[in-house]
């Protein structure tokens, strides 16, 4: 006999405000472990991958940190592959 499925077996989905909390807390999470020096490279590849995960990018013209690295680094040094952009 094959049994029936009932609502109880119904497995309910998160609401998006219970989504969007998680969300926040990770984010803040993520955020508290980098700067109190403490974030493991784990930890730190995992804001990245959030970060890219959420579509955030950085855009050079409006980002002080990153004028100022690319004054310091030769782009020709960085280990990138220029045909893949």
């Amino acid at each position: 006999m094959s049994k029936k499925k009932t609502s109880k077996n119904i497995t309910k989905r998160a609401d998006e405000d219970l989504l969007n909390t998680l969300h926040q807390l990770i984010a803040k999470d993520l955020i508290a472990r980098i700067q109190s020096g403490d974030a493991s490279v784990q930890e730190v590849s995992a804001a990245i991958k959030f970060l890219k995960d959420n579509d955030v990018v950085a855009d050079i013209e409006y980002n002080q940190p990153l004028k100022m690295l690319e004054q310091t680094v030769d782009i020709k040094e960085l280990p990138f592959d220029t045909e893949e952009e």
